[in-house]
């Protein structure tokens, strides 16, 4: 009896939050609506300064929020990430608005609004494409330097909090040379009672990370505040939140106006993946977890588009609450699902909560949780591995820090290409000697060869590397240099081709005029080894007919074998000369 495909396989693989529903287990539940409390008293505050940044209403935040942390649990990968509304995003979405609006703030809501619509769009277009594959791209070292300097930022956004300044500055170097320079005009009980909550949260993580020590630091600052009037002490708070539920809508703009958006929404989508990706691949790496590029691709745009649907703007990736979540144990999806229903109960009933809420306590929570990524022994280890591996993560780092996030990507990108060319234009490569072994005689390189052949009239040559226009040259070169030190007496070339899965038409080239140049001296050509990818293209460049098919053997003995009976009485000869 045939056994039924279920149905809900496929749905599950295109929306895998469908599985959060499966095997559900209410203790599981209970911890992880802990930990959606303190990202949820994280995220409330932090979304309204975000709205308000991006240049709409600071509620506007929340609804972000909403849409993304849904449409992400739904359609993510990843069980730590939470998005929502971001400092990039917000910007970015800000410089494209703001021109467009002409300081009509229904018509530069609208605009937002669609410009996370067209993020979400492009990002499924994007799936569609599987342009997942770009993070292949996105090696260790760049991902170590990303890390790094994305966490410095972080820190940075917090520093004017910490010390209760405003600082005009959104660049790290600038925020901390101006925060020095104006150090003078610091309000000692803002920062008094940051050093309070950050000293506490360390504690509080090193005596037990269950804990839920951002929620108790959240609750302690606004009893506090509220007890001694802090804000008539000069300390900055949340302030009033508007209540309140958002409307489903289509953004009312024109189709001028979309195309306009669009070269602003393609950058965005592509800052947004990079930045999503590349911090999901670290938690994902820490729990032991695998991340579907592709996936991502959904998830980011189902999340933008619900931002755009429900009046907001760009969604992309938090760092600091996705760093309080993995800290307080989030384990899954359901911390992100949780923190939505209690952003919408928030928004009906209890928004005059956080009012008295000092804004320097979050910041102390934003900092200790993003903390432990400026991971110092991963550039010690990266330097031991390869020291171009680890000045690649330094420059990632001050890519970051200084030419932005998708900059400072995308020349650690160019940089790390440029190091894998140079390494691929010189590959190892080995002359072969026979060398005895129980099972009989292999062909391996030696270091320490004297002669240029393998054996009397024979050189056989291992190519470690695809045979491409980056190394043709060098490939050509050490074969030259081989065929000269022979001398006269060499008689057969053969080319271990094990390793060469691929050439070009500049490497089809060098063959046929390496092949022509033996001919002339009259030096045998052959090739042994060569595997399927290699016999097509030889064949469909003519090389094979060029070499002959017989000339191109299974294994490097069989090659030998042949030459050996081909020239038996030359080797005999050649030895004879030499005694």
């Amino acid at each position: 009896m045939k056994t039924q495909p279920d149905p809900s396989n496929g749905i599950t693989q295109f929306i895998p939050g469908l599985a959060l529903f499966k095997d559900l287990k209410p203790a599981q539940l209970r911890t992880q609506f802990v930990v959606a409390v303190t990202v949820f008293a994280v995220l409330v505050p932090s979304a309204m300064a975000f709205g308000d940044l991006a240049g709409v209403s600071p509620v506007a935040g929340l609804y972000v929020a909403l849409g993304a942390m849904v449409m992400y649990a739904l359609f993510g990968s990843s069980k730590q990430v939470i998005m929502g509304p971001e400092a990039t995003s917000a910007i970015m979405a800000a410089a494209a608005v703001a021109p467009l609006a002409g300081g009509d703030p229904a018509r530069y809501a609208a605009l937002a609004a669609m410009t996370a619509i067209l993020v979400g769009v492009l990002a499924l277009l994007a799936r569609l494409a599987r342009l997942g594959f770009i993070t292949d791209f996105l090696s260790k070292p760049i991902l170590v330097g990303y890390l790094f300097g994305t966490t410095l930022i972080v820190i940075g956004s917090q520093l004017g909090k910490m010390f209760g300044i405003k600082l005009e500055s959104d660049q790290f170097f600038q925020q901390v040379l101006e925060l020095i320079s104006r150090l003078d005009e610091a309000h000692l009980l803002t920062v008094a009672i940051g050093i309070v909550c950050m000293a506490a949260l360390f504690i509080i993580r090193h005596t037990n990370r269950t804990f839920p020590g951002p929620l108790i630091i959240v609750a302690a600052a606004i009893i506090l505040s509220a007890m001694f009037d802090w804000q008539s002490k000069g300390v900055s708070i949340v302030g009033a939140v508007p209540s309140g539920l958002p409307k489903l809508a289509i953004p009312s703009v024109s189709l001028q106006d979309i195309l306009t958006l669009l070269p602003a929404a393609l950058a965005l989508t592509i800052l947004i993946f990079a930045d999503e990706i590349l911090t999901a691949r670290v938690f994902a790496t820490r729990r032991g977890q695998k991340i579907d590029a592709n996936q991502e691709f959904v998830a980011i745009g189902m999340a933008n588009i619900g931002a755009g649907f429900l009046g907001g703007f760009p969604a992309a990736l938090s760092s600091s609450r996705t760093a309080v979540a993995d800290q307080m144990g989030g384990k899954s999806q359901w911390v992100g699902l949780l923190a939505a229903a209690l952003t919408i109960i928030f928004l009906l009933f209890f928004t005059p909560l956080l009012a008295p809420l000092p804004t320097v306590a979050l910041g102390a929570i934003i900092i200790v949780a993003v903390f432990g990524f400026l991971d110092i022994a991963a550039f010690r280890f990266l330097r031991q591995v390869r020291s171009a591996e680890f000045w690649l993560a330094v420059v990632t780092t001050f890519g970051v820090l200084t030419v932005g996030i998708l900059q400072g990507i995308l020349v650690a990108v160019m940089l790390s290409l440029v190091n894998v060319i140079f390494h691929i234009s010189r590959p190892h490569d080995a002359l072969l000697d026979d060398i005895d072994v129980s099972g009989g005689t292999v062909y391996r390189g030696v270091a320490d060869k004297e002669t240029a052949l393998t054996e009397p009239g024979l050189i056989v040559y291992r190519f470690d590397a695809p045979l491409v226009f980056a190394n043709a040259g060098f490939f050509t070169e050490r074969l030259e240099e081989l065929i000269t030190n022979a001398g006269a007496g060499l008689k057969c070339v053969i080319l271990d081709a094990e390793a060469i899965s691929d050439f070009d038409s500049t490497a089809a080239e060098a063959l046929e005029n390496l092949d022509a140049d033996l001919e002339r001296r009259g030096v045998e050509f052959w090739m042994a080894r060569a595997n399927k990818p290699l016999r097509n293209l030889l064949q469909v460049t003519g090389l094979t007919k060029r070499l002959g098919r017989d000339n191109i053997y299974p294994s490097v003995r069989a090659a030998v074998t042949a030459y050996r009976a081909l020239f038996s009485e030359t080797i005999i000869e050649i030895g004879e000369n030499d005694v």
